[in-house]
């Protein structure tokens, strides 16, 4: 397997939820578009609120992914290329478009 390559996974809340927004339980459910960089060592998506924000969290050495543990992408201090990471903010941009 490449590891070279980004992966893209869709994810819901819950099983049970369709791939658009809906109510469940009283509680908004929506789908999540993760992009996956397994040479960068996590998980990139956009923030649910306003969709504008870069998050990222780790991928453990499992392949496990905690889902509470997005924090937003500092590109202050990020140690690669400004264009690498507008391309997966823009690539997570377009793949929410779907």
């Amino acid at each position: 397997m490449r590891t070279d390559v980004p992966v893209i996974l869709l994810a819901h809340h819950t099983p049970q939820t369709p791939p658009v927004p809906a109510i469940l339980n009283g509680v908004q459910q929506t789908t999540m578009v993760f992009l996956t960089y397994p040479h960068h060592g996590c998980v990139y998506t956009l923030s649910q609120e306003d969709g504008d924000e870069l998050y990222y969290a780790p991928i453990y050495s499992n392949g496990n992914v905690n889902l509470e543990e997005f924090a937003p992408v500092d590109l202050d201090s990020v140690d690669m290329d400004q264009m690498e990471i507008f391309d997966i903010r823009n690539r997570l941009v377009e793949l929410n478009k779907i």
